[in-house]
């Protein structure tokens, strides 16, 4: 470990106890991706908190979400590079989930939903500012901090600030959550692509003449075989008929149904190649009628060039604080698999622990406080490879 790395690691655990009030106050205030008037206290606290820290804090309203806050420094500086930092305040959680899963520390395990995706990843965000302010040190590179209400829920919204912000940055980095209890870094994601078949038959009395109806319920039958032999796990993609309905009533010769599809993929080519495949799908049934629509929504975030150098600087830099990094693909997507496309991205920057999206999600304590000093390292970091 380097003088440097102890410093740091120092600092956040002299300040502990104001990082865990700070992270108190976010899992506390409930934020559920469809609700948009439950962001209005956590933004208000963030942009406080950013004030503090001499940024000016932008909300951008959104139209069926929460919006997003975008965060620059008030002495923005053209001639510097930028640096991209995203992060989610949006949880799967309803409002209410407090009253089954309270905010608790048990040594050093901390519980309550949304922490480890991704409470903890904004609380971070902030105390990394705060020990470089503290510690007078330096970045190179002008930190952008964008905080969105819908990763959850696919993006929609926020997703062309995201990658108006990563064309102007010449790194991002992704406080997501880390990949696995033993807290891998995320050097590549999967993307995803969401399809739906309808296939359309022809309707008739099921006992009266069921000879003269064709049934979509049938024909859907033999697409889903098709699409499942679609998958490929040596190569990493997924093809799941994740729901199907169809059908009017059991005495009739079902007219219509519908399968709806989940695609991951690790590779863009990948992504083509599948989708093609769907889209050329045939029934070997008489009288059946495909309709076919969607795509890949989510990117992969493929780990090319740019993206290795930023991975070794980041296995670099957690010897400083004597941590032996690993890195890890993530089957889930995160707004990373955008900005990807036009910005070195390292992804699972956040808390350590384990739970995301299920009643026990909790963090790590001391990991995830090495994970905040690693952090901080990284936003000091002059280039990318040095």
């Amino acid at each position: 470990m380097t003088e440097r790395g102890q410093e740091l690691l120092q600092y956040f655990r002299n300040h502990q106890q104001d990082f865990l009030s700070l992270l108190k106050s976010l899992v506390e205030l409930e934020t559920p991706s469809d609700d948009p008037s439950s962001f209005s206290e956590i933004f208000s606290l963030l942009t406080e908190e950013f004030e503090e820290l001499n940024f000016s804090v932008t909300r951008i309203e959104g139209e069926k979400t929460g919006g997003q806050l975008l965060c620059t420094p008030k002495d923005t500086d053209p001639q510097k590079p930028n640096q991209l930092i995203l992060g989610h305040c949006d949880t799967v959680w309803e409002t209410g989930t407090l009253d089954q899963m309270p905010f608790t520390v048990e040594g050093n395990e901390i519980s309550g939903p949304g922490i480890y995706d991704m409470k903890a990843g904004i609380a971070m965000m902030i105390f990394a500012l705060k020990a470089i302010t503290e510690l007078n040190s330096e970045m190179s590179h002008q930190p952008i901090f964008l905080i969105n209400t819908d990763e959850e829920i696919g993006s929609n919204e926020s997703k062309e600030l995201i990658i108006e912000q990563a064309k102007k940055s010449a790194r991002t980095f992704v406080l997501e959550p880390s990949l696995g209890s033993e807290g891998k870094i995320k050097t590549a994601r999967k993307g995803i692509g969401e399809f739906e078949v309808t296939i359309n038959g022809t309707p008739s009395h099921a006992g009266l003449a069921p000879e003269e109806g064709v049934s979509a319920i049938l024909g859907l039958s033999h697409i889903v075989q098709q699409l499942f032999k679609l998958n490929d796990p040596s190569s990493g993609i997924s093809v799941n008929v994740g729901t199907i309905e169809g059908g009017e009533r059991s005495n009739v010769i079902a007219a219509q149904s519908k399968a709806v599809i989940d695609v991951r993929i690790p590779t863009k080519e990948d992504g083509e190649r599948i989708k093609e495949k769907i889209y050329n799908l045939e029934s070997d049934m008489d009288g059946i009628e495909l309709e076919i629509s969607g795509g890949i929504n989510r990117p992969p975030l493929e780990k090319g060039p740019a993206n290795k150098q930023l991975w070794q600087t980041t296995k670099k830099l957690g010897k400083e604080l004597g941590i032996e990094l690993e890195e890890g693909t993530s089957g889930g997507a995160s707004d990373g698999n955008f900005t990807n496309l036009y910005s070195p991205t390292i992804d699972g920057l956040g808390a350590v622990g384990e739970g995301a999206h299920a009643y026990h999600e909790k963090i790590f304590l001391d990991e995830t406080i090495k994970r905040l000093a690693l952090f901080t390292l990284l936003l000091q970091q002059p280039d990318i490879g040095k």
